[in-house]
């Protein structure tokens, strides 16, 4: 008889007409409900995953081979023909590429599919006279989600050690909560079915996991000596999983997760996919079109998930080290969470997929994994169905046709508008306070800037990047503090702390202790650096709140940020001294700033110029930036004064967040013009009469064309030079200018489309933006950004 592959297809019951399939519900919202399916649903839930628990390790179908895919015990998951010498210790999981999002969507159906079987083959034929009530609850059921940055807590009902339940017209009865840990069946270690222990830095005492019987949560270190009970029958602090998840206090005295700022610019910044994806960076990973140089890159989905990692495991818990942290029962509600700030960016950013991406190499082997990554590779070990055909990237894209979707897009029809209301209102923790601060009765804070729609607000950002492979592969935290004024010694206390990065990797050690990761040398020869991005501006409102601080202005905050500090600490929370890291972390803290406008519409996008790089804060480790641009936001109908005039060799870049791709009934024109201002002059600064127009750039949206043209204060134009850019403008489009000795040479959304002449050599002072005829709404935003550099920008 031929092998038949577990086909990974979703749940396909439930479903409704047009396409209408059940939603993923919130953890906290879902099982607190006094709906009776609701409640219904949840204990099946959870009577299904206690079974799925107790089935025999040994079995391909049980939670810890399914959760083994991930890591330990590494071994061949529904593929016979692979060997073990293959598999080695290698892992399954796709960390530190662009399949990071997509590798852990068919893992999140396999896990659901597998508790719906058996609550419909296992639980439900228990009790024959609820089958048709219990079955309609099921085929509405799909897996739930813990927004951890929304709801900074760990679950409430994942908190107690049993519950009670009632089900099935059968007295109250208590089982041991499968949600709080996982516990081995029949109490057996996990050594006996190939679990191991990782060694801390420098070869120092390992974390023993196969002595285990069940997960920990943030153990302390007395827990964590192999010998103790503690460790052994596992121990759950969710207090410090809390602490951790919760220590932001806003402004606004509203209680906000220290990840919800996080998960604010993920979803609003512009960034291509490969960006979003993974924290990985070199140069062999870069996308056609994507910059490694503007700091907002560095902010990324794996970062933020990394980080909740660690906050859930703390030093040495399951859920912080890479090789078993599957095991712990909130690993799949915190990936369910993942998988939905991936729905939610799709939607936001319909279109945005990639084809090829070179293999970000990590310190963990990958099955299977060669030198290309593409849209079509194979993302083992899942497959689609029983004949053994394997999931693909493609085939991750459209949720819907999976069986599932979330609370905010219950029809899959959603806009991106509609998206960014949520996104605003769910965690735009800084957008709120520059809104309400605008507003305060005593004026706004000296920073923050009151707009027609909305307001102004300065912006700093800590960049964190380093070589993933520094420690060879092995997990450390970047601690990052803030000294108190007055104070010069580094102390490390715990209130001065500011933010952390979790470096969540693995080197897996055989039980001799010998080194069996041999990708390592591969990583650390290529310079593998890894990024973070955390948003400091909810900090220094923090700091307002307290008096602390009376200012966002650059010369203030730069004072202040001046006192930052760091260290870096191994997963057991001990401090590594820089001589074991300093020629092998290539570390680079870099502080950025820039001017964030925040609409009261709470369907628009925050706009920003590109952040500036502070040079005098910040390590100085790192290789040179790319040229830094200075921010300028550009308003319609006005002529805008740019912070520092642009000579030959420099270049423009603006940016519009909108652009109005349909064919107007009547034609009109939206022009951006570089003006040059002599400062001697006694003219009206007002009247563009009077400037000398350097290059004049003319959008006629009707026509798909761009007309240009250049002439002298007080004298008529040139004869225009007209071209048709194919294709067209995106919907976020930018548009930049290279400003050469004889010629402007123009690119539209990262491709030269055009050159003309330069015949007034004069330095760019200027920015006139403007719409034919005047009271016409442009096809760009009202605001747009320009960027001005004094070299050539890349």
């Amino acid at each position: 008889m031929s092998y038949e592959y577990y086909p990974i297809t979703g749940i396909k019951d439930g479903l409704g007409p047009h396409g209408k399939v059940p939603v993923r519900r919130d953890f906290d919202e879902w099982s607190n409900s006094t709906d009776e399916t609701d409640k219904i649903q949840f204990i099946l839930y959870l009577l299904a995953l206690k079974r799925l628990q107790a089935v025999d390790p040994a079995d391909r179908d049980s939670y810890f081979q399914i959760a083994g895919i991930h890591g330990y015990p590494y071994q061949p998951w529904d593929e016979p023909s692979t060997t073990q010498a293959e598999i080695g210790r290698k892992g399954y999981c796709n960390h530190a590429n662009v399949l990071f999002p997509s590798w852990h969507r068919p893992y999140m159906l396999l896990y659901e599919q597998r508790l719906y079987e058996i609550m419909v083959n296992e639980i439900i034929p228990k009790y024959p006279a609820y089958k048709e009530k219990y079955l309609e609850a099921a085929h509405k059921w799909r897996l739930p989600f813990w927004d951890w940055a929304k709801n900074p807590r760990v679950p409430r009902l994942a908190r107690y050690k049993t519950v009670s339940i009632t089900f099935g017209g059968e007295p109250k009865f208590e089982i041991a909560n499968p949600l709080y840990q996982f516990r081995m069946p029949n109490d057996k270690k996990m050594r006996v079915y190939g679990v191991g222990s990782i060694v801390d830095f420098d070869g120092g005492k390992p974390f023993d996991y196969g002595e285990c019987i069940a997960t920990s949560r943030c153990p302390t270190e007395d827990d964590r000596k192999s010998d103790s009970n503690a460790w052994i029958n596992g121990v759950v602090h969710d207090d410090q999983v809390d602490r951790f998840l919760a220590e932001h206090s806003s402004v606004t005295d509203e209680s906000y997760g220290t990840a919800a700022e996080l998960v604010y610019r993920l979803l609003t910044y512009p960034m291509d996919y490969p960006h979003f994806a993974t924290l990985a960076r070199d140069e062999t990973a870069k996308s056609a079109g994507a910059s490694t140089s503007k700091v907002t890159n560095d902010i990324n989905l794996e970062f933020v998930h990394n980080n909740i990692h660690y906050w859930v495991g703390g030093n040495g818990g399951h859920m912080s080290q890479i090789p078993v942290a599957t095991f712990d029962p909130t690993f799949w509600l915190h990936h369910c969470n993942i998988d939905r700030l991936f729905a939610l960016w799709q939607t936001i950013n319909p279109g945005k997929w990639f084809t090829s991406d070179t293999q970000r190499f990590f310190d963990q082997k990958i099955v299977g994994s060669g030198s290309l990554i593409t849209n079509k590779t194979p993302l083992r070990p899942f497959h689609k169905d029983t004949s053994g055909t394997y999931w693909t990237p493609d085939d991750t894209l459209d949720w819907f046709k999976l069986g599932y979707t979330y609370p905010e897009l219950p029809t899959g029809k959603e806009t991106p508008a509609q998206l960014l209301k949520i996104v605003n209102e769910y965690y735009g923790i800084t957008r709120k306070e520059a809104l309400m601060l605008a507003q305060s009765a005593g004026g706004p804070l000296p920073g923050i800037e009151v707009l027609d729609d909305g307001a102004r607000m300065y912006d700093y950002a800590l960049s964190i990047k380093y070589s993933k492979f520094a420690l060879g592969g092995r997990p450390f935290n970047i601690e990052v503090f803030l000294r108190p004024e007055g104070e010069t010694q580094n102390t490390f206390k715990t209130e001065d702390f500011v933010t952390n990065v979790f470096n969540f990797s693995q080197r897996p050690e055989n039980e001799d202790g010998n080194e069996i990761c041999s990708n390592c040398k591969d990583g650390q020869d290529k310079n593998v650096q890894s990024t973070a991005y955390v948003p400091l501006t909810s900090y220094l409102l923090k700091m307002f709140k307290q008096q602390q601080l009376n200012s966002l202005e650059p010369p203030t905050v730069e004072k202040v940020l001046a006192r930052m500090y760091w260290r870096i600490v191994d997963i057991g929370g001990q401090l590594i001294p820089e001589e074991k890291w300093k020629d092998t972390m290539n570390l680079d803290l870099s502080v950025s700033k820039t001017q964030m406008s925040y609409s009261s519409d709470s369907q628009k996008l925050p706009t920003f110029p590109d952040p500036e790089v502070i040079p005098q804060l910040g390590t100085g480790l790192a290789e040179p930036h790319a040229p830094t641009g200075t921010g300028n936001i550009i308003t319609v109908s006005k002529i805008n004064k740019l912070s520092e005039p642009v000579p030959v060799g420099g270049s423009i870049v603006f940016k519009s967040p909108s652009m109005k791709l349909a064919k107007p009934v009547r034609e009109t024109g939206t022009g951006i013009a570089l003006l040059n201002w002599d400062p001697a002059s006694k003219a009206d600064s007002l009247d563009t009469e009077n400037y000398d127009i350097l290059l004049s750039m003319a959008i006629k949206n009707g026509k798909r064309v761009v007309q240009c043209n250049h002439k002298l204060a007080g004298k008529g134009y040139n004869i225009i030079k007209e071209f048709s850019p194919s294709p067209w403008f995106s919907e976020s489009p930018e548009l930049k200018v290279d400003i050469n000795d004889d010629r402007f040479d123009i690119y539209i959304d990262g491709r030269k489309v055009e050159s003309y002449k330069r015949d007034i050599k004069k330095n760019v002072t200027h920015v006139h933006y403007y719409s034919t005829p005047s009271r016409a709404e442009p096809v760009m935003a009202r605001e747009i950004t320009a960027n001005t550099y004094r070299t050539t920008s890349k």
